[in-house]
């Protein structure tokens, strides 16, 4: 498996302007503020997707998967099959933490286990 691969047919994907520098498979979210999408952080909220592309700098045009399967890194922590997912650091994602569930943080759903910095497919944009 690759990071930033799509896992079905079924994929929505959405061209977008990049804010920053972005690598394929990086959890994207867009930023109110300026328009542009950027590797999440974990206190991001908001509308997210997955990088199709890659971007060596803003205002390059990328393509997103907003819904569907795709793979992606975790952080370094375990994340089990049907966990929802947040945004993590530097593009990955975590488990859900409480404070995330109330936030907008959701990303997705794990449609498989994931290993402590692994990479594993999730469901983005599936919140429940």
């Amino acid at each position: 498996m690759t990071i930033g691969d799509l896992k079905g047919p079924e994929c929505v994907v959405i061209e977008v302007v990049a804010g920053a520098a972005v690598t394929v498979g990086q959890v994207v979210h867009l930023e109110l503020d300026d328009g542009f999408w950027d590797p999440v952080v974990d206190t991001d909220i908001g509308k997210f997707g997955v990088a199709l592309d890659a971007a060596a700098a803003a205002a390059a045009v990328i393509r997103v998967c907003i819904w569907g399967r795709v793979e992606v890194m975790a952080t370094a922590a375990a994340i089990a099959k049907g966990s929802l997912v947040m945004s993590g650091t530097t593009g990955l994602v975590a488990i859900i933490d409480a404070t995330g569930a109330g936030l907008g943080e959701v990303v997705g759903t794990a449609m498989e286990a994931f290993g402590s910095s692994g990479s594993a497919t999730i469901w983005v944009g599936l919140g429940a």
